[in-house]
């Protein structure tokens, strides 16, 4: 079974957020973000900036282009 975009997202997001033992709300208040908004992150909602994606990064000590978002790549392509 193929999963989709947001699902891929949301499962690689948690298991970061898992692995770095943090809760969404600490996530957000360490990239800047209400608890809300990154609760859509999270759940592929919708496309961190890349200062989130950035941020977000360096909270789970990973690089940028492994968070999955086409927003965050771009980001990490650029720099």
């Amino acid at each position: 079974m193929k999963l989709g975009r947001r699902e891929t997202i949301k499962r690689t997001l948690k298991a970061l957020r898992a692995t770095a033992d943090l809760s969404q709300m600490a996530v957000a208040e360490r990239i800047g973000v209400t608890g809300r908004r990154y609760w859509l992150i999270e759940n592929g909602y919708e496309q961190p900036t890349a200062t989130e994606c950035n941020r977000l990064a360096k909270v789970l000590k990973v690089k940028v282009d492994e968070l999955g978002f086409p927003s965050c790549q771009v980001e990490a392509r650029a720099s």
